[in-house]
């Protein structure tokens, strides 16, 4: 009796053991999928700080954006700060060891970006921009980079590194002004290393969702506009917004008073007022196609006069075997009426409207040429091939009319501000960047340039200005508008700087807040499932888990076959003896499942430990740690529970099935002597040559 009892004690407690492992299985693996989560949330909020919304620009755009965003009174109620930041990608290299790291961001930054974050190691980032500023006897600028660039770069606090990066541009480097070469596009500035940081909070921050840890530097926001050669400039602005006024629709409102700020200079356009009329050009030089479709638009709504203008560089002019080097080429819509200009010809009329291939030429190049209306003119220049390389080109032009250098043909502001030409005292110190031959330049020419600067030499149509020069940047270099139908000069400004920029603010892309904070949260939420994976791989522990509960409470159960039989023949029914064993399985279930708890938690502490050592090639993060869930242990708990009382049940049905008279015997399986038939004959062999065969 004594030996049955200590036998039926340790089936109990085997049963509490496989409920355990069940629950600990299934439960860890849930909480697994927590901890993956939880760990790429607080990588999120770490490397992010206060950080909600991030705008970053192709371009350079007024520091002040970010200043007068802050003032404005709906961004007081919503939004805690706006900072301007400059940021670069680029590579360090050590002074002295020649150490080089690649894809680094480099932060142009001041006290209200540290103050976006908050650290717990010395120094903490209230502090942090004080390391910034020059010390008494250090001769270049200071940087403070993370523990992963020094690693990279074996730097010392002390040692000198050579940051270069490109410089932003507001003309495309694909176009023909665009410069390509190393030397103008690369700038490198040297600093002083004055600060460590770990890779935790500041030195953690990125705005992409990545586990791996970034290269930070940062340096002095003036410092580096200083290295740019743009004052006051930035290219990024983060906001933070105040948690009791968390609002799904913020970034909605915080475009919006964006929208209020932005002026027509942000956007990288120019206006320059004359006394009838305004001139509309472009920081890119070529006002893109959509500005020059709007301001057409609102001048027709106006009723005000326009004339696009589309100046080009001809690199010579030839005709009677005389050469006529570098000359600006403007297209151009003629006849030109008052107010936005005259072009007269020589004989005192209008110049007329100019045909595919005809063009005008001012007294000076046509005396230089030695040509008379009717001939031949031939004009080369350089074009932009589909590979981003020069082509030279050719077209030929019949003079149609000469013009005296005045009114239109004697302005030079109708040639845009070419870099490496326009700022140039003589054409011999020209620096575009395109290839000039020097040799071609004379003393007249240089004479020409003296006086007139880059006044265009020759006219032709628009329609052939923008056939033969045209390219996907745009086919227009300036556009003048007169005074509106009923406005002066100055209510019409006011009225088309109002129209432009309420048309072309919503396709500024470079305008645009992203919520970063809360695609990082979703990233993270969105990750690969590992709690249903790893519920996958250990499905066959859970099963067998729940199984070995099942036969082993059975088996249990089985050493009580006698009490079940006396107890039907008594007069209990199936169902109150079902009832009686299921409450003891339950109750040996629910202690196994609690105890599984405790080691559900070791069990996904394990895997995390796994995941960011052995395994740490296949997740790619080191940065994953144990997050604990009640909600996954409340389920954990409910379902393995759930699984091992189904278990419990179709064991104790099963045994119940069998007649009373045998339980009182002690009998507890039935067998029925079955004869295979000859399909079963069948497909038994045929399993077992597929066997073989496999």
């Amino acid at each position: 009796m004594r030996r049955s009892l200590v036998y039926f004690w340790r089936i109990n407690l085997a049963v509490i053991l496989g409920a355990a492992v069940a629950t600990a299985v299934l439960t860890g693996a849930l909480l697994v999928g927590d901890s993956v989560r939880g760990s790429l949330r607080d990588l999120t909020l770490d490397r992010l700080g206060k950080i909600d919304y991030a705008l970053v620009s192709q371009r350079l755009f007024r520091e002040g954006l970010a200043t007068e965003l802050g003032y404005e009174p709906e961004f007081k109620k919503q939004f805690e700060s706006a900072v301007p930041e400059i940021l670069l990608n680029g590579t360090a290299t050590h002074s002295k060891s020649k150490s080089r790291a690649s894809r680094i961001n480099v932060h142009g930054i001041d006290q209200r970006f540290t103050n976006l974050f908050t650290s717990d190691y010395e120094n903490s980032s209230d502090h942090l921009s004080s390391f910034l500023i020059k010390k008494s006897g250090q001769i270049f600028p200071s940087v403070i980079i993370n523990e992963s660039l020094q690693r990279e770069l074996n730097a010392k606090i002390g040692d000198q590194i050579i940051f270069s990066f490109e410089k932003p541009s507001d003309i495309n480097r694909e176009s023909l002004l665009g410069h390509r070469n190393t030397a103008n596009v690369i700038e490198s500035v040297r600093l002083t290393l004055t600060k460590i940081i770990p890779d935790r909070a500041i030195g953690r921050f990125g705005l992409r969702p990545h586990q791996s840890l970034p290269l930070n530097a940062y340096v002095s926001l003036s410092v580096l506009q200083k290295a740019l050669d743009q004052e006051n400039q930035a290219n990024a602005i983060f906001v933070a917004q105040k948690k009791d006024t968390y609002s799904t629709f913020a970034i909605i409102a915080l475009q919006n008073i964006l929208y209020k700020v932005l002026t027509i200079e942000d956007l990288g356009l120019i206006l320059r007022q004359d006394k009838n009329y305004f001139t509309l050009e472009s920081r890119e030089i070529i006002l893109k196609p959509k500005t020059v479709d709007a301001a057409k638009t609102i001048a027709k709504d106006l009723n005000a006069p326009i004339l696009p203008i589309y100046t080009y560089l001809a690199n010579t002019m030839t005709a009677h075997g005389q050469l006529v080097p570098y000359s600006t080429v403007t297209a151009i819509n003629t006849p030109v009426e008052e107010p936005l200009g005259s072009l007269d010809l020589i004989n005192g009329e209008p110049a007329p409207a100019l045909s595919e291939n005809e063009i005008l030429l001012n007294h000076w190049t046509a005396k230089d040429l030695g040509v008379r209306v009717g001939d031949t003119i031939n004009m080369s220049y350089f074009v932009v091939g589909p590979k981003e390389e020069l082509l030279t080109q050719s077209s030929h032009f019949i003079l149609t009319g000469i013009l005296p250098i005045k009114g239109l043909a004697a302005d030079p502001k109708i040639t845009p501000d070419f870099p490496g030409i326009h700022d140039a005292d003589d054409m011999s110190e020209w620096d575009p960047p395109f290839p000039i031959q020097f040799n071609l330049i004379r003393h007249k020419d240089e004479a020409y340039w003296d006086e007139f600067r880059a006044t265009p030499k020759a006219f032709v149509s628009m329609e052939t200005g923008q056939r033969l020069w045209g390219s996907r940047f745009g086919n227009v270099t300036s556009i003048r508008i007169g005074a509106g139908f009923g406005f002066n000069i100055t209510k019409t400004i006011d009225e088309f700087k109002r129209r432009l920029l309420e048309n072309l603010i919503p396709s500024q892309t470079d305008f645009l807040f992203q919520p970063v904070k809360e695609q990082g949260l979703a990233a993270a939420s969105g990750a690969t499932d590992f709690g249903m994976l790893f519920i996958g791989f250990s499905l066959f522990l859970i099963v067998s888990g729940a199984l070995l509960v099942g036969l082993l409470f059975r088996l249990g159960v089985e050493q009580r076959a006698s009490e079940i039989g006396l107890l039907l023949s008594l007069g209990h029914t199936v169902g109150s003896v079902r009832r009686r064993f299921m409450k003891v399985g339950g109750i040996l279930a629910s202690i196994g499942a609690l105890l599984g708890l405790g080691g559900a938690m070791f069990y996904a502490w394990l895997l995390m430990v796994g995941l960011r050592t052995l395994w740490l090639t296949a997740v790619g993060s080191p940065f994953l740690f144990l997050h604990v869930n009640p909600w996954s242990l409340v389920l954990g708990y409910s379902v393995s529970l759930g699984v091992i009382i189904i278990s419990i049940w179709l064991a104790v049905r099963k045994l119940i099935k069998i007649p009373t008279p045998a339980l009182l015997a002690g009998v507890t399986t039935l067998v029925k002597e079955v004869k295979p038939g000859r399909l079963a004959r069948i497909t038994a062999f045929t399993t077992l040559g597929s066997a073989v065969v496999l």
